[in-house]
């Protein structure tokens, strides 16, 4: 009986499937992937060392010798972007996801059961929201330090609010559902009930939900290395590469500025941009529109 009146939603998120991928959603998907692709091969792709310096290189224009040009003490800008954007992707990724995956298992608890267990997780939120995610960063930063696995834990901890919202809207809609009701119905268990029948109907927002935390991630990540809470020197990171040259070369060598901010960049944009058009593609009203 549970899967006959679930059977329509089915059917229609198999429909949803088959709408074509926009041509720009192609574009962007195989820029980011070669991005990302360059970070982590980046060691791979340069002879330098990212901290080996060169008094008679300093501030050097961009040239075949050093495509993205020399910093203040002479270092390839290009070979510490390079180690810079994997630096970056090795800690605003997997603090993205672990965010994301948490605040979605809270946010299906709290928006299923509701009651004393979602007041209190809402009261959480909301405390966590009134404080810019930078700002919790930051804090978690402080207390526990500039390590590797603090940064992923400060990245997630700042975004998991946003997932508890979302998963909670979406599970509260959905647990309302008629199949629902007729799982219930037939005996099947609460943590049945959320994951065999509302988690999966919710899997359009967490998807839009990861892809928008992964861009805020990297912009959380370069923050904290621009303010010096982040990767520490000598150690290249997109965020504490801009942290001198911003305010002391930006003028004499601007450069310094341009390569690492394009970088970072055009990661959020590119997380933004898909997630967009993942937040168009499951959105019933548009896919209404084209089955029709």
């Amino acid at each position: 009986m549970a899967e006959a009146v679930a059977a329509p939603i089915t059917h229609e998120r198999t429909r949803a499937v088959r709408r074509p991928i926009p041509w720009i959603g192609i574009i962007v998907s195989l820029v980011l992937a070669l991005i990302v692709l360059t970070g982590l091969l980046g060691p791979t792709l340069s002879s330098r060392s990212p901290t080996a310096t060169n008094a008679v290189a300093r501030l050097k224009p961009p040239s075949a010798t050093y495509p993205f040009g020399t910093d203040e003490l002479g270092r390839d800008i290009f070979t510490r972007a390079l180690y810079g954007l994997r630096t970056t992707l090795l800690i605003a990724v997997p603090g993205g996801l672990i965010g994301t995956v948490v605040g979605t298992a809270l946010g299906l608890v709290g928006g299923y059961r509701r009651g004393l267990v979602d007041f209190l997780l809402q009261r959480g939120v909301e405390i966590v929201t009134a404080i810019p995610s930078l700002v919790v960063a930051s804090v978690v930063v402080a207390v526990l330090g500039a390590g590797r696995l603090q940064l992923i834990g400060a990245v997630a901890l700042s975004l998991t609010p946003v997932g508890v919202r979302v998963m909670r809207a979406s599970a509260l809609r959905v647990s309302e559902s008629l199949f629902c009701e007729a799982a219930r119905a037939l005996g099947a268990s609460h943590w049945r009930i959320m994951l065999r029948h509302v988690l999966p109907n919710c899997l359009g927002p967490v998807a839009v939900l990861a892809s928008l935390n992964l861009g805020a991630a990297i912009f959380v990540e370069t923050g904290l290395s621009f303010l010096g809470l982040g990767v520490q020197p000598p150690n290249p990171s997109l965020g504490n590469m801009l942290t001198g040259a911003a305010s002391l070369y930006f003028t004499r060598a601007p450069w310094m500025v341009i390569f690492p901010g394009l970088i970072v960049t055009l990661l959020i944009l590119c997380f933004n941009i898909i997630g967009d058009m993942l937040a168009d593609y499951f959105d019933p009203r548009l896919r209404a529109q084209t089955n029709q």
